[in-house]
């Protein structure tokens, strides 16, 4: 029965990216092509899907899918703003510091799979209203910190929340727009746009509230907002849902039957456990006990994660997903940009404050540019990926973060901002958004339409891990080089070899581009 289930699965997929023009290499399957859904119009662009009432609805959501993807970036953006302020004012020690960004990625990345899992099981609309609200709840009480414990406390909930509302938001888009079209293609672009948008959104909302009032301002700002975003959910967000309908005690016992228990538990304690290890591992020494201890023990449990999901009949990752090669060379390619994306975004935010010593404010208005580049770079997204080969646009945006690592690894620390830092978050932002564009739209087509909360889990989880881990590499450089005799007589020393770690992987995403094989995406079946 589990193996007509993938091969039924399998089927599905088959058609899902056959219909797209993408080169797929997954079995193929005995089973007849299911009928189309006539979600499309004679118009090439697509019609409305029939989930929403009317097309301000659907504005609206896509409009509030985007905010929740944004809900991440836009804490990150925020606390880089103001970590040095928030570290004063309640006398943190530097490893107290370092956790106020490393609990929210600790806490998202370790809980995403089990999220997107249960987002399908139990209800995207209840999981996106309760992120949003549990999100205004917790930077509500964030306000109010007097001590570093409950300030990284609470940042874990704030990461918490951020990840319960990614995956309803992706869920019910790639359930929605189920056919390719054009109009698919523009809702995945105000989608993808989210995660520089939030990161500019958050430094500036910040650095105003900082330079006005204090940074407490900033997350009350924050409880306003999500609070009254909670509320219009209920209205804009679509009933669009994975489970048949019936009674919640009913969904809710069958939902548990489904779930991967044991896969969760292996997840959670893996992916904490290692992601700490890598937080501690600059402040505490990489040699130190509990660090190692952490690191090979968490390493342990992912293997046995893996392991499980072969086995286990409802994973939380399935692994016949890795049988598509497409898939496969995606991934790194996007995972390592991104990777190298905000870990040079982090070291250039601090190069600013600390090297050319510019206020809050002035650090979030030199970042901006990555919201215009952003905007343009999605515009641009939704109208060539029906029509450039997809291989290329990858190739196209590796490029872009590899020009971007560049200018700020070789820059003059003297030379004016628009020769080195302006092109870097430019050219940054839309190898970024390119490449999201075209890895969403694939990863959303890798997993059939009662898992699509689940792959957008898988990809944010990979996201989550691998910030963690560039994270706490360019850490660990960054502070070995300072501490050396030529560190402390440039001062620009540590930061270019915190974005020699950013260039090497930018680059060695380059090295899995030749071996992308994808065509085009979101055509339409009458351009086929």
């Amino acid at each position: 029965m589990e193996t007509c289930q993938i091969e039924h699965e399998l089927s599905e997929l088959h058609e899902r990216k056959g219909t797209d023009g993408a080169v797929s290499n997954l079995v193929d399957s005995p089973y007849p092509k299911a009928t189309t859904n006539p979600i499309l119009s004679k118009s090439n662009a697509g019609k409305r899907p029939e989930c929403f009432k009317n097309t301000f609805q659907e504005i609206c959501f896509i409009f509030m899918a985007t905010l929740a993807m944004a809900t991440n970036s836009l804490v990150t953006g925020a606390m880089i703003i103001v970590t040095a302020s928030i570290g004063r004012d309640l006398h943190m020690t530097q490893a107290q510091i370092t956790w106020i960004s490393a609990a929210t990625t600790l806490s998202a990345g370790a809980l995403q799979l089990p999220l997107g899992q249960l987002t399908d099981l139990l209800g995207r609309k209840a999981f996106f209203i309760a992120g949003m609200a549990g999100f205004s709840v917790s930077s509500l009480i964030l306000g109010f910190s007097r001590n570093p414990f409950w300030m990284n406390i609470l940042c874990g909930f704030l990461g918490l929340f951020s990840a319960v509302i990614v995956p309803p938001a992706i869920g019910i888009l790639g359930a929605a727009y189920s056919e390719p079209s054009k109009r698919k293609n523009w809702a995945f672009a105000c989608f993808s746009a989210g995660n520089p948008v939030g990161f500019g959104l958050g430094s500036i909302i910040m650095g105003i509230s900082a330079r006005i009032f204090d940074w407490r301002a900033g997350f009350f700002f924050f409880t306003i907002l999500w609070g009254l975003l909670a509320i219009v959910s209920i209205w804009v967000v679509p009933d669009i849902e994975a489970y048949e309908p019936g009674p919640f005690g009913k969904r809710l016992r069958a939902g548990l039957k489904q779930f991967d228990i044991v896969g969760t538990a292996l997840t959670i304690v893996g992916v904490g456990l290692f992601t700490t290890g890598l937080t501690l591992g600059p402040g505490d020494g990489w040699k130190s006990a509990h660090v190692i201890a952490m690191l090979i023990v968490g390493f342990f449990l992912l293997v046995g994660f893996v392991i499980w999901e072969r086995i286990c009949p409802n994973p939380l990752m399935p692994l016949h997903i890795w049988r598509d090669k497409g898939f496969s060379f995606l991934m790194p390619v996007s995972i390592f940009g991104v990777m190298a994306m905000l870990s040079s975004n982090f070291w250039l935010a601090l190069f600013i404050q600390e090297v050319h010593h510019r206020s809050s404010l002035v650090v979030a208005v030199q970042l901006l540019p990555q919201v215009i580049s952003a905007i343009i770079s999605n515009i641009v997204a939704a109208n060539i990926l029906h029509r450039v080969n997809n291989s290329l646009i990858m190739a196209f945006g590796a490029a872009m973060y590899l020009v971007a690592d560049l200018l700020l690894a070789f820059q003059n620390p003297s030379a004016t901002y628009w020769a080195f830092i302006f092109p870097s978050l430019l050219t940054n932002v839309m190898g970024l958004d390119l490449q999201f564009n075209v890895t969403n739209m694939y990863v959303m087509q890798s997993l059939p339409s009662h898992q699509q909360s689940l792959a957008g889990g898988i990809f944010n989880m990979f996201i989550r891990l691998g910030t963690t881990i560039i994270f706490g590499m360019s850490t660990a450089v960054y502070s070995s080089v300072k501490d050396t005799p030529e560190g402390e007589d440039n001062v620009f020393k540590p930061f270019q070899s915190a974005f020699y770690v950013s260039l090497g992987f930018a680059a060695l995403a380059c090295l899995f581009v030749p071996f992308l094989r994808i065509g085009t995406q979101g055509n339409s079946p009458k351009e086929e």
